[in-house]
Formats: C-alpha cells, sequence, structure tokens
C-alpha cells in the first residue's frame, strides 16, 4: 500500500447529479478518533500518501486537525478532493497549507457557469469555485482536477484543459458519468457515447501535451481509445490505494465497482485483456457492447497498455513570481 483515502464524511455543500455522496446523516460522517486510526493505521502498513476525499472534507469541523495529524505522522503527499469553494476564503486556504495540505485536487463541470453550477445544482458553485483557484494559485500547493464528463459538458474537455492549464492546474484526470449510485432517478441521458467523445478526449491530450500537464482517463477501455493514446489509461491497482469509507469498510481502489469492469464475448482474445479493466455495467446497460472489440496482438508494437497512475509529477510547486 502507497497510497490511503479516506472519505470522512458525506457531508457536502453541493447537490451534483448522480452523486449520492452527499448525507449528512451522522451514519455517514466518521468520527475524528476513526479517522485518526485509519491515519495510523495507514502509515503502519505501508501508506506514504493521504487522499482526502468525500462528501466535502472541507466541511469538516476536524479538517486542520486531520492535515496537522497527517503531516505529524510523515504523510509525504497530503492531497484534498474539493469542490474548492471554501477556499475562496484566503485565511482558510493558508491555515490549510500551514496545516500539511500538499495539493487539491479540483472538480471541474463546465466553463459555462449556468452549466457547472446546474450539474452541481448549487447557485454559484462556479463562482465560488473561481475565487478558491485565484486563492490557491500563489501557494504552494500542486493543483488538479477532476472533469466529469456528461452529455451536458464533453465537448468542453479540451477548452477546460487548455484553461486550467493556464491556471496552474498540472494533471487532468477524465470521469465518465456514474449509474452505479443513481438511486431512484434515471439518469441515463447524461452518459455520453464514448465513439462520440473520443474525437474531444484525443484533443484534450494533446491540449494536455502542449501545456506540459498530463491527463489520465478512467473508464475507458483500451479497444475504445487508439494505442497511441493509451498513455491516457489509468493504471488503478498501480496506485496501491486503501480506500475508506464512513462506517469503516475498506477496499483497494481496484476492486471498487467504479473500477471493475465487464468483459463481454467481443473482448475473448483480447491482447490486452491483463491491463484492461473492462466496461462499467451501467454504461452497457445504456450503449450496448457494440463499441468494444478485442485489440490485436500487433496493435501493441511500440506501445504501452499498462496506463499511468493518479500519483505522477511532483509534490508541489512553488508560488510564481512575485507571488506573497
Amino acid at each position: 500500500m502507497r497510497w490511503l483515502e479516506i472519505s470522512p464524511g458525506f457531508s457536502c455543500n453541493c447537490r451534483c447529479i448522480g452523486c449520492h455522496s452527499c448525507s449528512p446523516a451522522a451514519s455517514d460522517q466518521m468520527p475524528t478518533e476513526d479517522v485518526l486510526r485509519w491515519l495510523q493505521s495507514g502509515r503502519r502498513s505501508g501508506a506514504r500518501h493521504l487522499w482526502l476525499s468525500g462528501g466535502e472534507p472541507t466541511l469538516r469541523k476536524d479538517f486542520l486537525q486531520m492535515l496537522r495529524a497527517a503531516r505529524h505522522l510523515g504523510y509525504e503527499r497530503i492531497k484534498v478532493q474539493s469542490n474548492g469553494m471554501l477556499f475562496a476564503y484566503p485565511e482558510f486556504a493558508a491555515r490549510a497549507v500551514q496545516a500539511g495540505m500538499t495539493e487539491v485536487n479540483l472538480l471541474l463541470k463546465s466553463l459555462d457557469p449556468k452549466v457547472h453550477d446546474g450539474l452541481n445544482r448549487t447557485p454559484g458553485s462556479h463562482a465560488a469555485l473561481t475565487r478558491g483557484l485565484d486563492v490557491l494559485r500563489p501557494l504552494p500547493v500542486r493543483l488538479e482536477g477532476d472533469f466529469l464528463m456528461t452529455t451536458r459538458n464533453w465537448q468542453e474537455l479540451p477548452a477546460i484543459v487548455a484553461h486550467y492549464a493556464e491556471l496552474g492546474l498540472v494533471h487532468f484526470n477524465i470521469w465518465l458519468f456514474s449509474l452505479v449510485d443513481q438511486g431512484d432517478a434515471d439518469l441515463r441521458r447524461l452518459v455520453p457515447r464514448l465513439s462520440e467523445c473520443r474525437p474531444a478526449m484525443l484533443e484534450a491530450l494533446a491540449v494536455a501535451k502542449a501545456h506540459g500537464v498530463t491527463l489520465c482517463s478512467l473508464n475507458t477501455p483500451h479497444c475504445t481509445l487508439p494505442p497511441e493514446a493509451w498513455e491516457m489509461q489509468f493504471d488503478s491497482a498501480g496506485m496501491e490505494l486503501l480506500v475508506v469509507n464512513p462506517g469503516g469498510r475498506a477496499f483497494m481502489l481496484e476492486t471498487s465497482s467504479i473500477e471493475q469492469g465487464t468483459f463481454v464475448a467481443a473482448c475473448e482474445g483480447c491482447a490486452v485483456r491483463t491491463f484492461c479493466h473492462g466496461m462499467r455495467s451501467d454504461y452497457i446497460a445504456v450503449y450496448g457492447d457494440g463499441e468494444l472489440r478485442a485489440v490485436r496482438p500487433d496493435e501493441l508494437a511500440g506501445f504501452e497498455p499498462r496506463g499511468s497512475v493518479l500519483d505522477i509529477g511532483p509534490v508541489g510547486r512553488a508560488p510564481p513570481a512575485g507571488a506573497r
């Protein structure tokens, strides 16, 4: 184990469409003593890096306490996954960095405030994210972005990468909208077809390279992208990451319902089966398996099918010249 991801609670100040990790119920929150116990256990098991997710971890009253405890225990990288809204308050952002936060992974939905706020179901969330990024940019933290690809925003992907790379983000993750936790709602209309998204994804990769940043795609089987784009593939097992959710449920990332895909008849004899996670069953339920095929052995020539992990890059970055 190299990474420990703790979701200390599912409270959130957004109500994003398709996300059910936004419960204020006490049963969906991890007591502080449990968080501290998992931090200690993680270090004893060899974890060097910490990822705080949620819900929205910055809402926790013990948020700074968790950061300080992680730093005291010797975690080298302390990443916070956030919608960025509370970082709009300069004193709060500065205190988080002082407490030990080395990285922030921001949730990006759209450059259009109406689309962003609509997907978040939270008016003003785009403006708050923008202010938060303005506050974070001068600070010595590594900035990353998660882009949730839906039918409402996938066309923006190249522009999103270009815009936020110019604002200092150094890595981007593409997530395919999931129906795994949709509950009683029918959100199939938001699942984009990968074959339609592929040109935008390839353009986004080219944009990332042009800006000197990296890009990783989750939930995209190898056969849905050309071999020259396999560097985008996410090697979840390579993270060596243990996820811990409220209630003490712990599992390795590669075994999660989001990462575990389905293999169909068309996958038989695929030359990259060892490295591929298959296609999520919720996607197949919407579009079927017609986009899937077996990769031929000759297509591997000169290409690495393993993909990358999400802990690439330096721990942090120096503040821009002239920043205070």
